[in-house]
């Protein structure tokens, strides 16, 4: 058996790795939207990320990024007109998108708690 685990949209790999790596983040924005509907077990509250926009269609799929159409983090036309690399973000570990590795972990990081 192999730790690996791979995300797909409309049937395309959006991110690639160790289940460790690709549970842990930085992810895919569509790997963060997945992630962010489970439950957590210590029943800490998650903001869960809603995907707005248009379904695309498995048979004529959108050019760009597939997921360019409900995509909350989409940086502009490029996600519309060119598919991005599958690219190595660690060792192992790969994401399909415009945004680089470094960008997604600064957008990902989670908030500080201020103490009440």
């Amino acid at each position: 058996l192999s730790d690996k685990i791979a995300v797909l949209y409309l049937g395309r790999i959006m991110e690639f790795g160790p289940s460790e790596a690709v549970f842990s983040g930085p992810h895919h924005p569509y790997t963060e939207a997945l992630l962010s509907a489970v439950p957590k077990l210590d029943r800490s509250e998650n903001a869960r990320i809603r995907l707005d926009g248009e379904i695309p269609s498995a048979a004529n799929p959108p050019t760009g990024c597939v997921f360019h159409t409900r995509c909350p983090r989409k940086i502009g036309a490029i996600c519309e007109t060119q598919e991005p690399e599958l690219a190595e973000a660690q060792p192992g570990h790969t994401i399909r998108c415009h945004i680089p590795y470094d960008e997604l972990a600064r957008l990902q990081k989670p908030k500080a708690v201020e103490p009440a």
